[in-house]
């Protein structure tokens, strides 16, 4: 809370991603939001911090995404964070992150076999799209249903308008 405070949002993402607290990168995410219309996040320095984030950092903050896109209240900034993912790295370096994640757990628990876990990296993408793209597509066609009722909203409204017209003079 004090980098953010302090607009170091590079410390704080990364505080945030390495003592797994979702819910204040969550925050962080939702409170820049919107704040610069050039900035994908809504905040420069945030995009900077996507654009450079590590390996096991990345991957981290994708399983947030996901997590996040599950609830219709969080959706918004999960987009927003996939949006800004999705424009500024590739699919290999995404995949690769898998990748690494995978390396990083096989090192730490003592396994030697660095280049199998690697390779499963393209599966693990596979899964999180898997758990995203459902639950995309019901934030999508709800927002599309609340578009369409919004015009049924203005048409009545007009309609009742025109009615009004009455000459009070």
């Amino acid at each position: 809370m004090n980098y953010v405070s302090l607009q170091d949002y590079k410390r704080a993402i990364q505080l945030a991603l390495a003592m797994s607290q979702p819910g204040r990168l969550f925050s962080l995410f939702k409170e820049v939001s919107g704040h610069e219309q050039t900035a994908l996040t809504g905040n420069a320095s945030v995009d900077e911090v996507i654009e450079t984030l590590g390996g096991s950092d990345l991957a981290k903050l994708l399983r947030y995404v996901r997590d996040w896109n599950t609830n219709a209240k969080t959706a918004g900034v999960a987009q927003g964070v996939l949006f800004a993912v999705t424009k500024m790295r590739s699919a290999e370096e995404v995949i690769g992150a898998f990748g690494e994640e995978g390396v990083e757990k096989a090192f730490a628990e003592g396994g030697g076999g660095g280049v199998a876990v690697a390779s499963t990296g393209g599966t693990a993408v596979k899964e999180l799209m898997d758990a995203l793209i459902p639950y995309s597509e019901r934030h999508l066609s709800r927002l599309e249903r609340l578009v369409q009722e919004s015009y049924v909203v203005d048409y009545i409204l007009g309609e009742m308008d025109d009615g009004m017209d009455v000459d009070l003079s």
